[in-house]
């Protein structure tokens, strides 16, 4: 059990690195974060590779996780360009576009655990906790989301439909405060 609870406090540790680099990036860039920067067909990788390309972040171990395929290897290479950032299948972490300093779906997830596919609702694996695989969950169907406000919580999920998501409440919460339709950034995954 202790070993269980410290990979999670590893985990949660780095999506709150990864929220506070974000917000960093974003004071320097009128409030915005990365996302808004890139191309529309942008993937999470692509903005997390912008803020070690920026040198806000100087370690890509803080977008792994323990028990997750997707580990970063730890080299990203030379500077300008910094090419071997975040290659495909060395980033754990989704996370929600088109939000900004200024969002005021504070509770939204922003940061969160890779899920089955890059859509709202978010689902995970029902039958995988704690296994090497695409959207899996910890132990009692939970998962770690990060928020705007800093927050970085270990979240009960519900099982709906053969999937598990998020609990209906904060889901709606969510749906009511975006103003557009809800986008996810993807991960890339090694083919």
């Amino acid at each position: 059990m202790i070993s269980h609870m410290s990979e999670q406090t590893s985990a949660i540790n780095n999506c709150l690195q990864i929220i506070m680099a974000m917000k960093i990036w974003a004071a320097d860039e009128k409030g915005v974060f990365p996302d808004a920067k890139l191309p529309a067909t942008a993937t999470v990788n692509d903005v997390f590779r912008t803020l070690i390309r920026d040198e806000i972040i100087h370690d890509e171990r803080i977008f792994g996780a323990r028990l997750t395929p997707f580990k970063p290897d730890g080299q990203i290479g030379a500077a300008p360009n910094f090419a071997q950032a975040l290659q495909p299948g060395e980033n754990h972490w989704m996370m929600m576009a088109g939000l900004n300093n200024d969002s005021l779906a504070t509770n939204a997830p922003f940061v969160f655990e890779n899920t089955l596919n890059p859509a709202w609702p978010l689902t995970w694996r029902m039958d995988k906790q704690k296994q090497p695989v695409r959207g899996r969950t910890w132990l009692g169907d939970k998962i770690i989301i990060g928020r705007l406000d800093h927050t970085v919580t270990l979240e009960k999920l519900v099982r709906e439909k053969g999937a598990l998501t998020l609990p209906a409440k904060l889901r709606h919460a969510v749906e009511q405060d975006m103003k557009a339709p809800i986008r996810i950034l993807d991960i890339e995954e090694k083919k």
